[in-house]
């Protein structure tokens, strides 16, 4: 009898997670086909050039890469436009071709408000444009280079109107940064003197592409 009610509770249980498993699927799956070709833009003050434009970072969602981290950061950009949280603080330019850093190729930011840290998602490796999540945490940054070396280590999430990495993206690296010394790592980072808030929301013209 007791081997038998064993049985019984471990078929139970693979079929529960089993249902859980697909109901995950099913979820990232609608999440995927709602959020297809979706936009979002973050607004900064700096960089303002004749047109509200020039200060705009419009981002194209990849849902297919990472559907519950899209899924919030669409749900963030749904409240916006006001973010307290939301700011660039760190600036690198590329390295010399060959070259893997210092300086390390971005632009990385906080996405304070999101309701939870997302889980890391996908297998992609950042490349030029890419927009992608540091694990564990609600930081991202913009890739200014293709980082191979980095392989999955990131969620990509995004990726950014190639106009705005000339025009909005290559101005930070013209503001004034200083070098800290990462305390565990003990990478050289250059961060902006002055951090950068932006505020985030839905592209008006977001339709399915």
């Amino acid at each position: 009898m007791t081997k038998s009610c064993d049985k019984a509770l471990l078929l139970l249980t693979f079929v529960s997670i089993f249902s859980l498993s697909l109901a995950s699927r099913e979820s990232a799956f609608i999440g995927y086909s709602e959020l297809k070709g979706k936009k979002i833009v973050l607004s900064t003050s700096f960089g303002q050039v004749g047109t509200s434009q020039a200060s705009q970072i419009n981002i194209h969602l990849r849902p297919n890469l990472a559907p519950e981290t899209v899924a919030a950061v669409h749900k963030l950009a749904e409240k916006g436009p006001s973010c307290p949280s939301c700011r660039f603080y760190r600036s690198e330019e590329p390295p010399p071709v060959g070259s893997s850093g210092p300086p390390y190729g971005l632009l990385q930011g906080s996405l304070g408000g999101l309701d939870e840290v997302p889980p890391q998602e996908g297998g992609t490796i950042a490349k030029k444009g890419h927009v992608c999540m540091i694990p564990r945490t609600k930081e991202f940054f913009i890739s200014l280079k293709d980082h191979d070396e980095w392989g999955i280590a990131h969620t990509v999430w995004g990726e950014v109107d190639v106009e705005d990495m000339k025009g909005t993206v290559a101005t930070f690296l013209k503001l004034p940064v200083h070098k800290v010394k990462h305390p565990e790592f003990g990478t050289l980072m250059r961060m902006l003197d002055s951090e950068e808030s932006f505020s985030i929301a839905l592209a008006k013209d977001s339709a399915e592409t």
